[in-house]
C-alpha cells in the first residue's frame, strides 16, 4: 500500500514573539516541501495558546506565497464560526493563489468553550456545520448561490470568484462513526487521533461507506513524532514538549471546568506514547513503529506533528530532516 505524508500544525505559543513563531514556522514548511511531504495542515483554535492562527486563511495566504509545490489547507476551518458566502470567497482566493494547492478541511469544532465565545451553541453546531458546508459546495460550483436553509439563507447571489481547482479537496476530522461515514460518502479525505485500536476501527467504519469510485481518497493517522540521533534524546524531547503542548490543550478545559473528550490523558508522556499517539527515537525505531501501525490500522496517510510545544527550533528542523531523508523512503 502506498503511503504519503502531511505535517499537521496547532500552531501553539511559545515563549517569543509571535512573529518569531511565524517565519521559523514558514522555514519548517519549506523544508517540508523540499522533504517531499504533501500537505501541510493547521488546526484552528480560539482564545487559547493551543493556536496562534485562529484565522487560518491569514497564515495559508503566507503559506502560499513562501512555498510553490507543497499543498495545505485548514483542519479544520470551524464552519459554525464563519459566514459560508465569505468562506467561499477567502477559499477561491487562497487556491487562486497557491495555484489550486488548497486542500479545504471542515468540521463543527470540538471545544464547546471557543463555540461559545462566539455565541454558538454546541448542540446545534453539528447543524450549523452540515448545512454551511452544503452551502460552500454549492457556491463553489454554481454561477449564483441560492439556498434557503434553516440557519443561512442566499437569494441569487452571483458568485464572482471560483476556485482555481475544479475538484476542490475537502477533508473531515471526525472518529464518530456518523461522522466518518458522512464523511466517506461525501467523498471527503479524513483524519483520526487515537490510539491504534481506534484508528483501526475508525478506518474499517470509514472504508465500508466508500464508493468504488473514491479509490484515491486518504484516510489520515495523525502521530506526535519527534526524530534524533539517539532514542533517548529523541525521547527527552518528546517529553518536555508533550508537556508543554498538552498544558495549551486542555487550559480552556480546565479553566471553565469542563472534561475534555478523548485527551484526558494524551498528557502521560508514557500513556501516549504506549497508546501509539506520540512516536519518538532514531529514525530506525520510528520507521519501525510507524510501519507496524500502518499495516495494523490500514491507513494510507500519516499526518506528523513535528513542530509542537516547546521543541527548540533546530531540534524540530533535525526531526524533519532525519524523518524525510530515512524515515519516509522506508515508509513510502
Amino acid at each position: 500500500m502506498s503511503i504519503s505524508f502531511g505535517i499537521f500544525d496547532h500552531l501553539d505559543a511559545r515563549e517569543e514573539v509571535v512573529a518569531k513563531t511565524f517565519a521559523e514556522r514558514l522555514e519548517f514548511i519549506r523544508e517540508a516541501e523540499q522533504g517531499g511531504f504533501r500537505t501541510y495542515h493547521l488546526a484552528e483554535h480560539h482564545s487559547t495558546p493551543l493556536g496562534m492562527g485562529p484565522s487560518p486563511g491569514i497564515f495559508l495566504a503566507a503559506v502560499a506565497q513562501a512555498t510553490s509545490t507543497i499543498r495545505f489547507g485548514p483542519l479544520v476551518y470551524l464552519l459554525p464560526l464563519y459566514n459560508p458566502l465569505r468562506l467561499i470567497e477567502e477559499i477561491c482566493m487562497l487556491d487562486h493563489l497557491s495555484e489550486g494547492r488548497l486542500e479545504v478541511g471542515v468540521g463543527r469544532g470540538v471545544s464547546p468553550i471557543e463555540l461559545g465565545f462566539f455565541g454558538v451553541e454546541a448542540e446545534t453546531s453539528a447543524d450549523i456545520a452540515a448545512e454551511a458546508l452544503a452551502v460552500i459546495k454549492l457556491g463553489i460550483s454554481n454561477e449564483r448561490l441560492n439556498h434557503q436553509g434553516r440557519y443561512f439563507q442566499f437569494d441569487d447571489v452571483p458568485m464572482s470568484i471560483k476556485p482555481f481547482q475544479s475538484n476542490l479537496p475537502f477533508w473531515a476530522a471526525s472518529m464518530s462513526p456518523e461522522g466518518l461515514e458522512n464523511a466517506a460518502s461525501g467523498g471527503m479525505h479524513s483524519a483520526l487521533l487515537g490510539s491504534v485500536d481506534m484508528v483501526k476501527d475508525a478506518v474499517a467504519t470509514f472504508q465500508q461507506a466508500l464508493s468504488g469510485d473514491q479509490a484515491d481518497t486518504l484516510q489520515g493517522m495523525l502521530r506526535l513524532i519527534v526524530v534524533a540521533d539517539s532514542d533517548d534524546k529523541a525521547e527527552a524531547l518528546a517529553r518536555e514538549a508533550l508537556v508543554n503542548w498538552f498544558q495549551k490543550l486542555i487550559k480552556l478545559w480546565d479553566e471553565y471546568k469542563v472534561e475534555a473528550p478523548l485527551v484526558s490523558a494524551m498528557g502521560d508522556f508514557d500513556f501516549a506514547h504506549q497508546a501509539g499517539i506520540v512516536v519518538c527515537g532514531t529514525a530506525d525505531r520510528v520507521a519501525d513503529v510507524l510501519q507496524g501501525q500502518i499495516d495494523e490500522t490500514g491507513v494510507n496517510y500519516l499526518l506528523a506533528q513535528m513542530a509542537f510545544g516547546n521543541l527548540p527550533h533546530a531540534d524540530e528542523l533535525k526531526s524533519l530532516e532525519l524523518f524525510a531523508t530515512h524515515v519516509m523512503p522506508r515508509l513510502g
